[in-house]
């Protein structure tokens, strides 16, 4: 258990810091040029006050009307993010302003933003600043410091929380008729909402296609929390997932899900093998160029 608790994931962490700001940002900017739509009455008219606000006693009202403002605010701290200015404070209220427009905003939201805003609390506890970031810090990593145990700490509870919504989806996959008799991607191929491609319904019509994307999708949920901690595992996990969103993403056009949910893959990763993948790649593309050059002198 200390293997996977103690080892290091800051290279990946300020990656991620770059990505998350540039994917929280992406999506906000939509709503923004989209916000007189979100705002019209007829697509509010059913949005009910959240119990949260109710017990705070914030008129949801008023973020409603000013909504502009908000999402400007989370477009600027995303930017502070990406660059790493005012640390620990702008990943807090960058979480707390995501939350209070997913909380307004329950129509909006799909099961990649409810995972975001956990990946976002999680972030507030890290250091992902040692790398890309303005401001480095200067002091060496102390690993008897409490601040190290709580951004090990953190990293772990983002890894076992993504273990733990592939486990619960699958369980409750077994429990549908439609994935435990093999026919789910037929069904959701012939849905108007995810005609991604011309191909869905040829793809959904071929019997061998939509059985063993069904099951192997079930399978691959059900082992992801088990087989994901071992090296010798780990990539072929990965390669499955990436093949998996990468199709949901072109099939079924669902885009921001997708790609939130294959970088956390990285963090499975530890500062000490992405120092070996990035030394391998070095010398594998010299030795190409080399070939190259040789080859055409």
């Amino acid at each position: 258990m200390k293997k996977y608790i103690f080892s290091n994931h800051y290279i990946y962490l300020s990656i991620f810091r770059i990505f998350i700001s540039f994917h929280i940002f992406k999506k906000y900017i939509l709503f923004f040029f989209n916000r007189d739509l979100i705002a019209d009455s007829l697509f509010l008219k059913d949005n009910h006050q959240d119990p949260l606000f109710e017990v705070w006693g914030v008129n949801q009202n008023i973020i409603l009307q000013n909504i502009s403002v908000v999402i400007s605010i989370i477009l600027f701290l995303c930017i502070l993010f990406a660059f790493g200015i005012f640390k620990y404070i702008t990943p807090l209220l960058l979480f707390i302003f995501v939350e209070i427009t997913q909380r307004s905003y329950e129509y909006i939201l799909n099961g990649g933003d409810n995972f975001l805003k956990f990946v976002l609390f999680y972030l507030v506890f890290t250091d992902c600043y040692r790398y890309f970031s303005i401001n480095k810090p200067t002091k060496e990593i102390n690993r008897k410091s409490i601040s190290y145990f709580v951004n090990q700490l953190s990293v772990f509870s983002l890894k076992i929380h993504l273990c733990l919504v592939y486990f619960i989806s699958a369980i409750y996959k077994i429990n549908a008729k439609v994935w435990f008799s093999g026919v789910a991607t037929y069904y959701t191929l012939q849905i108007e909402r995810f005609q991604g491609t011309s191909y869905n319904k040829n793809l959904a019509n071929n019997g061998i296609f939509s059985t063993i994307s069904t099951y192997v999708t079930l399978f691959w949920e059900l082992v992801f929390p088990f087989l994901v901690w071992f090296r010798k595992t780990k990539y072929v996990v990965f390669a499955t997932g990436i093949l998996i969103h990468t199709g949901i993403y072109i099939l079924m056009m669902i885009h921001d899900f997708e790609v939130l949910f294959i970088m956390c893959y990285g963090f499975f990763i530890s500062d000490e093998e992405w120092r070996k993948i990035y030394a391998y790649s070095k010398k594998t593309l010299f030795l190409l160029k080399k070939k190259f050059q040789k080859r055409y002198a």
